[in-house]
């Protein structure tokens, strides 16, 4: 959280820690146990949020690990869609969490859309207003994910944003 050149610094060890278990196949929530000793070493002012999914695209499977950060939203190709209410756990440097997961079944075409709290909150809009306007926004999962990620961005964003903002969009196809 913040930011800045140490924030960036911060995120920049976190992002190498994350690689690194990842490729160890760690699972989710033992990844977040991971990371919260890791930003935790980092010092006692340090914290992050981190939502981390592992999609098997065989079986169609996705496991979600939250630690205080905003729920993934899943549209299904019936444009369905939810916001995963699954264990939000705490911020990444808290200490002592028992990080927990969420399995949901993708089918193929999915959008699994991951984002930070900057696109959803700010000064003019509560959470539950930002989350509509992400909902609205997510209705159009037949466009490319680039003029959807676009569109998105252009509902929920003011002009003068003030906060940092990250999505990603993922559909997910047979394999």
């Amino acid at each position: 959280m913040g930011h800045g050149i140490h924030a960036a610094a911060v995120m920049g060890q976190l992002r190498t820690a994350v690689r690194t278990l990842a490729r160890h196949d760690v699972p989710p929530a033992e990844l977040l146990r991971s990371l919260d000793a890791v930003v935790a070493d980092l010092g006692e002012d340090e914290m992050a949020t981190c939502v981390y999914a592992v999609h098997d695209a065989a079986t169609g499977t996705c496991v979600i690990a939250r630690a205080g950060h905003p729920p993934p939203a899943v549209v299904t190709p019936d444009a369905a869609l939810t916001f995963l209410d699954g264990p939000p756990g705490t911020p990444l440097g808290t200490g002592g969490q028992d990080f927990r997961t969420e399995e949901v079944q993708l089918p193929p075409g999915s959008l699994l859309t991951l984002y930070t709290d900057g696109l959803i909150e700010a000064r003019d809009r509560d959470l539950d207003q930002g989350m509509a306007q992400l909902a609205g926004a997510l209705r159009r999962v037949d466009q490319p994910l680039e003029e959807l990620c676009d569109g998105i961005l252009r509902r929920l964003l003011p002009c003068a944003q003030q906060d940092d903002v990250a999505v990603l969009l993922a559909r997910t196809r047979p394999v």
